[in-house]
């Protein structure tokens, strides 16, 4: 889906196995790589949009002090100020961190990414009382419920990933409870999010730098903010 006149950007996510010694800096510096730059050249900074906090919050991209001792802090700004970054969201799961960003002139238009993974045999998933109401409105349950027995544990898991994804996309997370986070067709699985029809839901499998590992699911969504633009 398209907003008129501004295409879906270019994205991408990266997952990071068990094996990496600093999964987080090892997923930056191939991002500082893929954009012409050194590794060590970014860091991660947190803002609480409610109370302003640093050290909570949604996630964004920042040049590390390695970076500025480098090459100068007027290296590292453009004509009005500070040079785009992209948009950035993380996930943890079962060992592994997915790591998505959002190309920077696509942040500047107001575009936004958020990533979830999840452990499909984790208990929450394994029956209607996991989660409960809290999760998921009577609608989305009696859709759940309408799955093969067999296959609703991933279903949940999937649902509730969703959910993440768009909430870490729109940079507040859950400000109430998830039930009342909308992500489908009502009566259906199909994505989508209220108010927002240029929002790009991407399940793990059809994710260009790789499916999440044996056991895992995940979701990236993608959806512009128009406040940020």
């Amino acid at each position: 889906m398209e907003t008129a006149g501004d295409p879906v950007p270019g994205w991408h996510v990266v997952l990071t196995g068990p094996r990496a010694g600093d999964q987080r800096r090892e997923a930056l510096d191939f991002l500082a790589v893929s954009l012409g730059h050194r590794p060590g050249t970014f860091t991660v900074v947190h803002h609480c949009p409610r109370c302003g906090a640093q050290d909570h919050g949604a996630p964004e991209l920042a040049y590390s002090p390695l970076a500025r001792r480098r090459r100068g802090p007027g290296a590292l700004t453009g004509a009005s100020g500070s040079a785009p970054l992209p948009a950035v969201s993380f996930s943890r799961a079962g060992g592994w961190l997915a790591t998505a960003w959002v190309e920077p002139a696509a942040a500047v238009r107001g575009w936004r990414i958020g990533v979830d993974l999840e452990v499909i045999g984790a208990p929450a998933f394994q029956t209607a009382s996991g989660l409960g109401e809290v999760a998921y409105s009577p609608g989305e349950a009696d859709v759940v419920s309408r799955c093969p027995a067999a296959e609703q544990p991933a279903v949940r898991a999937a649902l509730w990933s969703l959910k993440e994804a768009v909430v870490k996309a729109f940079g507040t997370g859950f400000e109430g409870d998830p039930s009342g986070v909308r992500v489908t067709e009502p009566g259906t699985l199909t994505p989508r999010i209220p108010g927002h029809p240029e929002a790009v839901v991407v399940p793990g499998e059809h994710w260009p730098g790789g499916s999440p590992g044996e056991g895992l699911t995940g979701m990236v969504c993608l959806l512009r903010d128009s406040a940020a633009a």
